[in-house]
């Protein structure tokens, strides 16, 4: 409760200094969060505000900064959370190809290619690097979720088959093979999510956060 009322004080405040044309000049970059051994800055936090107004073809005005507060600081504290976490386990490796998906999807949204998208950013004054850094981090703990858990991934067979059995009818074996595998792969995929959250939310009441 303490922690949640910190974040409206300080949401008010940085609601009421963040104008797009005069960002840089009015914010200094001091330290509003201090998770773990990790620091957040405000410059992190106007750096995220944009880059989801960005990312959401959305203006860049004060009302649309307000409706955005309040999930770009939970989505800092979550990545910071996590790379602390990948990176005590020293997690290095990770999906590059849904990484470059994810940028190429961001630059199609936004109707452009990667150098379009670099220079929105740029345009924009955030930081591109910060934006792919961050779904970097997510992918890096998808890899250490597997890492820890793939052994308590426990599929239900006699399930799947009753699930391909409502549906096999008109099927071919080639068909099934793939309806087989889809549902293998949903069921495992939902598995690691469940791990994911669960080591997430205990990372969360274990870690200090403070807000400074």
């Amino acid at each position: 409760m303490m922690k949640n009322k910190i974040l409206i004080t300080f949401f008010f405040f940085f609601s009421n200094n963040l104008i797009h044309s005069e960002l840089k000049s009015q914010i200094n970059n001091t330290i509003v969060i201090k998770i773990g051994n990790l620091l957040v800055s405000s410059i992190d936090v106007q750096n995220e505000i944009i880059t989801n107004l960005i990312i959401n073809k959305q203006e860049v005005t004060q009302k649309n900064i307000d409706s955005y507060k309040d999930y770009s600081i939970k989505k800092l504290i979550t990545k910071t959370i996590k790379k602390i976490e990948t990176d005590k386990y020293e997690i290095t490796n990770y999906d590059q190809m849904a990484l470059n998906d994810y940028i190429d999807n961001a630059a199609k949204s936004l109707s452009t290619n990667k150098k379009g998208l670099k220079e929105i950013f740029m345009k924009s004054g955030v930081s591109y690097d910060l934006f792919v850094e961050k779904y970097r981090t997510e992918l890096l703990w998808n890899t250490l979720i597997f890492q820890i858990y793939k052994n308590q991934i426990n599929i239900n067979i006699i399930e799947v088959e009753n699930e391909i059995g409502k549906i096999k009818k008109d099927k071919n074996i080639s068909e099934l093979k793939k309806i087989k595998e889809t549902i293998l792969l949903k069921r495992k995929e939902e598995k690691l999510d469940l791990f994911s959250r669960s080591h997430f939310s205990n990372l969360e009441n274990s870690i200090l956060i403070n807000f400074q």
